[in-house]
């Protein structure tokens, strides 16, 4: 899984075999979780990054289902973009996601 702290108590784990994100607190009281596994809107194949935008929604890699998904913090889909692919917005494995200072998601697939 990747970690991804958000606020002084929250992080974020995304869980390859569960196929969901949870929040934790101190590391170890489970608080909640999103996502199970699927293709559709919230749904995981795989969730293998997650991080924080500037407007406190969740940027999640979804590995095999070869997109990056925007959820508000309770689990609310919001958007989803890319699909398998070579082409300008296409992906082939999504592993990483981080938002930069001006608000733009960067995404590293494993296989281009």
């Amino acid at each position: 899984y990747q970690r991804r702290v958000h606020g002084e108590n929250d992080m974020w784990r995304s869980l390859f075999q569960q196929r969901c994100c949870r929040v934790v607190r101190d590391e170890a009281a489970f608080v909640r979780s999103i996502g199970s596994q699927g293709t559709g809107d919230g749904n995981f194949s795989l969730p293998s990054d997650v991080c924080v935008d500037h407007e406190d929604r969740l940027v999640i890699a979804d590995q095999n289902n070869h997109r990056v998904q925007v959820l508000r913090r309770d689990g609310t889909f919001v958007r989803k973009f890319g699909s398998r692919g070579a082409a300008n917005g296409q992906f082939d494995t999504p592993t990483a996601v981080c938002v930069n200072s001006a608000g733009h998601i960067i995404v590293t697939d494993c296989c281009h």
